[in-house]
């Protein structure tokens, strides 16, 4: 199941990504060739933005990909380290779930207050919502990760 998660997640920052980029490069020519920018570039970047992080984290946290400072490992070793990893990775559960708490109630007040986007008039819940679900994956992925036997991990 995760495989077809993983896959539609993956599609889904891939064509926010392409977009990104034709919404920059037309954005980029109307101004600078005919004088007449994009209406909506900066907002709907600043969207598409938003939900490219919200989708790209449960992947980056199923494939242990985040950047890590290992000072750990520097100081006391690879025992101590092992030891660590499920602490830390319960921790880290323990905060997205929180930031997934938060953003839900949160695209909860949005979405019961209308709110839009200023030039382009386009609601925002969805774009918390899809954070909120995003985080809440990712919490599932990190507790998952940290109680994997240290061998796989």
């Amino acid at each position: 199941m995760w495989g077809t998660i993983e896959t539609a997640l993956s599609a889904g920052a891939g064509a926010l990504l392409l977009a990104l980029t034709f919404i920059t490069c037309i954005d980029v020519v109307a101004r600078y060739w005919f004088n007449a920018p994009l209406s909506g570039a900066y907002e709907l970047t600043e969207l598409f933005l938003a939900a490219l992080v919200f989708l790209a984290l449960p992947i980056t946290t199923a494939r242990g990909e985040h950047v890590e400072v290992d000072l750990i490992d520097a100081v006391a070793g690879g025992a101590i380290s092992r030891m660590a990893r499920p602490v830390t990775g319960l921790l880290t559960a323990g905060v997205l779930a929180l930031f997934a708490w938060r953003l839900w109630e949160h695209a909860l007040r949005l979405a019961g207050d209308g709110a839009i986007s200023d030039s382009l008039a386009l609601p925002i819940a969805p774009v918390a919502f899809l954070a909120a679900i995003g985080c809440g994956l990712a919490s599932l992925l990190a507790a998952a990760r940290a109680l994997r036997p240290a061998a796989t991990a």
